[in-house]
């Protein structure tokens, strides 16, 4: 079951996409790439504003995909929360599997969109947009 289906389908009904770039663009949340390695993405608030900041390792990669899919899971699920997620590692350890699941389900959804079917292994979620092989939530798939 997709924890984040409703979410996703409100997303999907304003945007008309699972692009993670798309979104981020309709939501007018810039995506920089810059020099950041480690980690390899963030988003930083200017004022209000969410910015997301990628790797320019990432700037070629199919993984910019997954990897700005869990910063808008961020976004859309953890705003105005930096504080305590700074301060409670338990608490980010949470909220860093939140975002690894929203972003599974929009890079699933995305695939669902561009090829017309579900992908039945995480194998082609990988291939397509980074989600990484041995995601825990691969079990989904089936």
């Amino acid at each position: 079951m997709l924890k984040y289906g409703k979410i996703l389908k409100r997303i999907y009904d304003e945007t008309n996409t699972y692009d993670p770039f798309e979104i981020a663009r309709h939501f007018d949340t810039p995506v920089e790439y810059t020099d950041i390695t480690d980690p390899p993405a963030k988003t930083v608030y200017l004022e209000d504003q969410p910015i997301i900041l990628l790797s320019n390792k990432l700037r070629e990669s199919n993984a910019r995909y997954y990897i700005c899919g869990h910063e808008l899971g961020h976004i859309f699920k953890h705003t105005g929360i930096a504080c305590s997620y700074d301060s409670n590692l338990h608490f980010r350890t949470g909220m860093e599997r939140e975002a690894d699941q929203f972003s599974f389900e929009l890079c699933n959804a995305f695939y669902n969109e561009e090829n017309g079917y579900y992908p039945n292994e995480v194998k082609q979620l990988n291939y397509s947009y980074g989600v990484p092989e041995n995601f825990h939530l691969s079990g989904m798939l089936v």
